[in-house]
């Protein structure tokens, strides 16, 4: 039987997830499905992933015990195991887990490839080795250019939440973007392309803000950008 690792649910989603700038969410490109969450934070890397065999659903969890850098990427090796939740008889299966991810630029889309070598486990229903393409959907502008807290949001909180990407670039033609003290009001400071990261403000999760029908993005320095194309862009993570 194939085995297919796909999204879950919001709600058991949230149980894993540590913060956005902490880890990255991995998805297939073709289907937004499947998913894969790595964390590279400090030295203890580790993921989880969800599958789905038949009507059962899976949470597998990674541990990385070895991990290296090689031009242009990271290989992490380790182990997996995954469990059935909800009725039904206990099904566990486990094996071997290698990731490699490939380093982009900042304005680049982060991508891993993933294989599971199965080998066993209680009632497992495939002992094969499976590899898969996966990549971090970064927020895309809407037909205006326009980013809100409908299409601003990190994978993980689609449907669980508004909590805005947290690093984006400066895109403006000139390199230079005003950051206002309310929207539209006065300029509180200007960022420049080749210094600056602007972050969102978080903590109240939603950074995003409408004003007369244009979004804007709250930075951590308390004031207000364009949350459009032509002035910013989510920068991948980790860099």
């Amino acid at each position: 039987m194939k085995k297919h690792y796909v999204w879950l649910s919001a709600a058991v989603l949230s149980l894993f997830w540590c913060g956005a700038a902490s880890a990255t969410t991995y998805i297939n490109a073709s289907t937004g499905k499947t998913s894969l969450n790595l964390s590279e934070e400090g030295n203890n890397p580790r993921g989880f992933y969800y599958t789905k065999v038949g009507d059962r659903e899976f949470i597998g969890d990674i541990k990385i015990n070895r991990s290296e850098r090689a031009t242009g990427s990271y290989h992490y090796r380790g182990t997996f195991q995954d469990r059935a939740i909800g009725p039904g008889r206990k099904i566990v299966c486990s094996g071997d887990i290698a990731i490699v991810r490939h380093q982009v630029g900042t304005s680049g889309q982060l991508g891993v490839k993933v294989t599971w070598k199965v080998k066993g486990g209680e009632n497992c229903p495939s002992i094969q080795t499976f590899q898969m393409n996966l990549v971090e959907p970064l927020p895309r502008a809407n037909a205006s250019g326009d980013y809100t807290s409908n299409n601003a949001n990190t994978w993980l909180t689609e449907t669980a939440g508004l909590a805005t990407w947290p690093l984006w670039r400066i895109t403006s033609r000139d390199g230079k973007l005003n950051c206002r003290h309310t929207p539209n009001g006065a300029i509180q400071q200007v960022y420049s392309a080749n210094k600056d990261r602007i972050s969102g403000e978080l903590r109240g999760t939603n950074a995003i803000k409408i004003e007369k029908g244009q979004p804007w993005l709250l930075t951590t320095k308390g004031c207000y950008v364009r949350a459009n194309s032509q002035y910013v862009q989510p920068v991948s993570m980790p860099q």
